[in-house]
C-alpha cells in the first residue's frame, strides 16, 4: 500500500492550476496554502485528493477576470464615470459624518422640550442608528464579501432608511431633517454606482444574481461564529 504524502508536500499536486495566481503558487506547504486559500474563500483542507483540489483551483482561476498583463485580477470592472478614489473618504468623513453629527445635535437639543430633558435615547435618534446598522451590513456585503448583486439590492435599503431617518428628523426640527436629507443625495449617487458596477460585472446577463449565493468550491469570507 502506498503511503500518503507528507503534510508539507500534500499540496504539491495540482500545481498546474496555479499558473494565474502568483501568490498561491509561491506557497506550497500545507499550512501556508490553507491560509492563502482561506483569504480567497477557497474551501480546501488537508484531506482533499488531487482531483478535487485541482477542480476547485481551476474553478477559482477561471472565475477571476483577466487583467491587462494576462494574470488573474480580483478587481471588479468599474463604471467609466466613477469619481476619483479620494472622493469617497472626503465625502464620508468630511461631509456626510459632520452632517449626521450636527443634525443629531439639533435633535438632541430639541429633546429637552419633548422628553423633559436632553436624551441620547431619543426615539428619533434611534432611526439614524437603524440606518447606520443597515449601512454597516451593506458595507460588508459590498466591500468585504464583494457580492455585487446583493449589494445592489442592499443599497436600496440603505437609501430608504436614510430618507426615513431624515423625515423623522424633519418632523422635530426642519433644519436637522434638511441637513440629514443631504446625505441621502450622496447615498443615491453611491447606489447608482453600485448598480452600474453590478451591470458591468455580469448583472445584465444573469451571471451575478441579485441575491447572496455561494460558488461551488468556495466559502463565504464572513461567517457566523458557530460555523467551522
Amino acid at each position: 500500500m502506498q503511503s500518503a504524502p507528507p503534510p508539507s508536500r500534500r499540496y504539491q499536486i495540482g500545481v498546474e492550476s496555479l499558473h494565474d495566481d502568483r501568490d498561491l503558487r509561491m506557497v506550497l506547504t500545507r499550512e501556508a496554502f490553507e491560509a492563502e486559500a482561506e483569504k480567497r474563500g477557497l474551501a480546501v483542507d488537508g484531506t482533499m485528493d488531487r482531483i478535487e483540489l485541482g477542480r476547485r483551483l481551476t474553478s477559482y482561476i477561471e472565475s477571476k477576470p483577466a487583467s491587462a498583463d494576462g494574470l488573474a485580477a480580483s478587481d471588479r470592472v468599474m463604471p467609466s464615470w466613477m469619481p476619483p478614489g479620494v472622493t469617497f473618504p472626503i465625502m464620508w468623513l468630511l461631509v456626510v459624518a459632520p452632517l449626521r453629527a450636527f443634525s443629531s445635535s439639533l435633535i438632541y437639543e430639541a429633546s429637552t422640550n419633548r422628553l423633559n430633558e436632553a436624551h441620547l435615547n431619543d426615539p428619533v435618534l434611534l432611526w439614524l442608528i437603524f440606518h447606520l446598522a443597515i449601512g454597516d451590513t451593506w458595507n460588508t456585503v459590498n466591500n468585504v464579501e464583494k457580492r455585487l448583486g446583493a449589494a445592489t439590492v442592499g443599497v436600496v435599503l440603505v437609501f430608504l432608511s436614510s430618507v426615513y431617518a431624515a423625515a423623522q428628523y424633519y418632523a422635530v426640527d426642519p433644519l436637522a431633517g434638511g441637513l440629514l436629507g443631504l446625505t441621502s443625495v450622496w447615498i443615491a449617487v453611491a447606489g447608482a454606482l453600485v448598480t452600474d458596477t453590478w451591470r458591468l460585472n455580469g448583472g445584465g446577463d444573469g451571471n451575478e444574481p441579485l441575491y447572496p449565493y455561494k460558488k461551488e468550491g468556495m466559502k463565504s469570507i464572513t461567517r457566523f461564529w458557530f460555523e467551522d
